[in-house]
């Protein structure tokens, strides 16, 4: 237990020196990489499958690496646009991502990632929420085979829809939720303990999460 705790710290204090940037130089990349290689082995799920009730619940990214080590370097806090993050669903307008949640729900299945966002100026901020639903087949216990079907695009403020749509620059029509033919990836939950995930994605992604405590935004946790 002491082995896993020291990594833990030490994964945590190579996330934390990038000084909030998000951004890391290579040596810094391969630190990260490292600690978490040495603490796969110890997870106390090594199934999930067995036990999914336990890999449940809201997660918040601390490090995401989203594709292959050559890619590294995008922060957690970045622009982009609603194209980019929703498979092209909505429209080409640009956003701040703030921070990054994802929520699983063992008994639904849902697998969904919550975008905390703002307007590029800083003056509205919205949920937008990929929604999906994940299987595990028992050859691959660690994989969450996750489909995501369906994007929206809310306000946590209760701010009404026209003034959501202006703030974001959408036209006055635009639909904020939109149902879509999902696309199959998958992510491997490489190591999880009650407060710290780790997984592998599909298109070589690299993620470190924290466990969040609160109801839910896209499902509700009891």
């Amino acid at each position: 237990m002491a082995e896993v705790a020291t990594l833990k710290a030490d994964l945590l204090a190579a996330i934390n020196a990038d000084g909030g940037t998000g951004r890391y130089d290579e040596a810094g990349i391969d630190t990260i990489h490292a600690l978490i290689e040495k603490l796969i082995p110890h997870t106390p799920i090594p199934r999930p499958i067995d036990e999914q009730a336990k890999v449940a619940g809201p997660w918040k990214s601390l490090f995401a690496q989203f594709g292959p080590k050559h890619t590294a370097g995008k922060p957690i806090s970045h622009e982009t646009s609603f194209k980019l993050l929703t498979f092209n669903n909505l429209p080409d307008a640009p956003l701040r991502v703030l921070e990054i949640e994802q929520e699983i729900h063992d008994v639904s299945k849902d697998y969904n990632n919550v975008h905390i966002i703002e307007t590029i100026d800083g003056s509205m901020r919205g949920h937008l929420i990929v929604f999906g639903h994940y299987a595990i087949e028992a050859d691959t216990p660690q994989r969450y085979g996750v489909e995501f079907s369906r994007v929206g695009l809310l306000s946590p403020d209760g701010v009404g829809d026209a003034e959501l749509r202006k703030a974001f620059g959408f036209e006055a029509g635009q639909a904020l939720d939109i149902s879509f033919k999902p696309p199959k990836l998958h992510s491997d939950v490489v190591y999880c303990d009650e407060d710290m995930r780790i997984n592998f994605g599909s298109m070589g992604g690299v993620y470190v999460m924290s466990r969040m405590h609160h109801n839910g935004n896209s499902v509700a946790f009891g």
